[in-house]
């Protein structure tokens, strides 16, 4: 069986290089992102499917904002369902290996902590994308306390359940052209 192998990376939050050249697309993201009052807590599920006839390995390179307000974080797991992954830790993120089989669908979980200074929070979406995402949704939680929360994505809906508001915000076919940023008042 023929295998090819490419490298990639995927800057988060995703793709510096574009993937409109390569046979691996990012098409789904189901991000999580919970504000607390020093820490920002991030959950994504991510889909990549290969679309062509060999096995590829892909170096995934995944960003954190790293800055004077966002710290390194203190927490990361990488997950795959099917395969282990051994990550290694850069200066503004890390990397990581990951296997497609032949015309295949690959999910990974990313979950990070990040210790914040100030009232803001930044999710990166790399701008040099070429290629649309079929679907990205976000769900941003905020405690009440938290006033005047600004995201510089318009959500679709907000609810509000017992101490918490919660922010949904989904865009298809979406060329990410900005980062997410998120600030608030307390």
């Amino acid at each position: 069986m023929k295998r090819l192998i490419l490298s990639m990376f995927f800057v988060i939050y995703f793709i510096s290089y574009s993937f409109a050249e390569m046979p691996i697309k990012f098409f789904k993201g189901e991000i999580n992102i919970k504000l607390e009052k020093n820490y920002v807590h991030v959950q994504g599920l991510y889909f990549f499917e290969n679309k062509s006839n060999f096995e590829i390995d892909v170096i995934m390179v995944y960003q954190f904002p790293i800055n004077s307000n966002h710290l390194y974080p203190e927490k990361i797991n990488v997950l795959d369902p099917i395969n282990h992954i051994d990550l290694t830790k850069k200066k503004n993120g890390i990397e990581w290996v990951l296997h497609f089989e032949p015309n295949s669908v690959e999910t990974v979980f990313v979950e990070y902590k990040q210790k914040i200074n100030n009232k803001s929070a930044v999710y990166i979406l790399d701008k040099l994308w070429k290629e649309k995402i079929n679907k990205l949704q976000f769900i941003i939680e905020a405690p009440l306390e938290f006033k005047e929360l600004s995201i510089s994505m318009e959500p679709d809906s907000v609810r509000t359940e017992e101490d918490k508001q919660f922010y949904y915000i989904t865009r298809r076919y979406f060329l990410p052209k900005e980062d997410l940023k998120i600030s608030w008042q307390w």
